[in-house]
């Protein structure tokens, strides 16, 4: 073969290889962050940490939070240059009047201050954003943010359990598997209800089966994530056990692929949300490299007539970057009902079915129980996959999800 032949050949794989990244990447963002993003991210990372550690040296000595960061200044903060993140440095741009330190000037927000609601909260305005976060603990834990940069995009964040991590404007989001984003909110957790109104929702508090600690770190770990159990007929109805207690939870083998399933991720659709199951669930970590992702899933409320319609997506993201993949979920190529419906089209070869079970209402209708796999392949082999997003088209059908698993 000559050397022409080769170039050619070598020309048609980059050409395939440009048109499959097209059509994977759908409408997902590919945006390499700059040198210059990166360095600011990671100034910010360690004034991040610098205040943390501030804050937790104050908590120490005086028994509880700060109100301000220039309550740490100087003695546990000597260095206040720390208050400013790169970014700021760079476009002098600062917190917000409202929310900033009366003292000293600061790019970043402290959560925790005794800044009175006010309009946020007009049943009883003189609450303040402290008790409004403590509230917010009490309900996720020690996740919930206590600095904030907003100079990044996604912002920059550290918890009170000295987590940090990446978030959109609004973090709540990240624990919508836990509780709503109306919920959440200062009127959710500290308004006062009127005569006559239901009380302010709840979350279930759900057990979920316990990893086991042996299970390899491939199958991914969706502890935090799951919102309803196998046991539980967590669609409703009147029947009792509508569920999918027939799965033994633990380690699995579905289609050939090992799954550690303990719980379902519930996705909101047209015939399912409220307060319960969200829209999107984000922050499935994965942190490691994969050549393939699989994912045990299906759907409910899901007819005939929705095959070629999307119901979801997953979006991964990578490590170090602002690239995101979206993994397209449509209806009859992927996923159907966990019910056998009446009326359905052949399946096809994309669709694949990996498990057949029963419960209480399958039995009565005499057609089994489905859920399906997808095999996602990893344009990007090489690089470290740092977590999943599930989102919902908020279409008829609601996508569940069981488990993932990285290969």
């Amino acid at each position: 073969m000559g050397p022409n032949a080769l170039s050619w050949r070598n020309l048609a794989s980059l050409i395939l290889f440009l048109v499959l990244t097209n059509l994977s990447l759908g409408a997902a963002e590919i945006n390499e962050p700059s040198p210059q993003a990166l360095k600011d991210k990671e100034g910010c990372t360690h004034n991040l940490k610098t205040i943390y550690a501030a804050i937790q040296a104050y908590q120490k000595d005086k028994k509880e939070l700060p109100n301000w960061f220039s309550d740490l200044v100087p003695q546990y903060l000597p260095d206040v240059k720390v208050l400013m993140c790169p970014v700021s440095r760079r476009t002098g741009k600062t917190e917000s009047p409202g929310l900033a330190d009366p003292k000293v000037a600061s790019s970043y927000l402290f959560e925790f201050c005794p800044l009175p609601l006010g309009n946020e909260l007009p049943s009883a305005p003189t609450k303040t954003r402290r008790e409004w976060k403590l509230k917010q603990v009490e309900l996720l834990g020690p996740g919930v943010p206590v600095v904030r940069c907003r100079q990044h995009e996604p912002l920059l964040n550290i918890g009170l359990d000295g987590r940090l991590y990446e978030s959109p404007l609004a973090w709540e989001e990240l624990f919508t598997n836990k509780a709503s984003l109306g919920f959440l909110t200062p009127s959710g957790l500290l308004g006062t209800a009127k005569p006559g109104t239901a009380p302010a929702p709840k979350t279930l508090e759900l057990k979920f089966p316990p990893r086991d600690p042996q299970t390899p770190k491939n199958l991914l770990d969706l502890t935090t994530t799951y919102n309803a159990l196998l046991t539980e007929t967590w669609h409703g109805g009147d029947s009792n056990n509508n569920n999918l207690a027939a799965i033994e939870p633990g380690v699995q083998n579905f289609g050939g692929v090992d799954f550690d399933v303990r719980g379902i991720i519930q996705l909101a659709g047209k015939s399912l949300g409220g307060e319960r199951y969200p829209p999107r669930v984000s922050g499935i970590k994965v942190n490691q490299k994969c050549k393939k992702l699989h994912f045990l899933h299906a759907t409910g409320w899901g007819k005939p007539e929705e095959d070629g319609n999307q119901v979801g997506s997953y979006l991964v993201a990578f490590v170090g970057q602002q690239t995101r993949l979206e993994i397209p979920i449509v209806y009859g190529k992927d996923v159907r009902d966990w019910h056998w419906q009446s009326g359905e089209a052949p399946a096809p070869k994309s669709l694949k079915t990996v498990w057949h079970g029963e419960n209480e209402m399958s039995r009565q209708s005499g057609q089994p129980l489905r859920l399906y796999l997808t095999t996602w392949t990893n344009l990007f082999p090489d690089q470290e996959v740092d977590s999943i997003t599930c989102s919902s088209s908020m279409a008829q059908p609601a996508l569940f999800l069981l488990a993932i698993t990285a290969e």
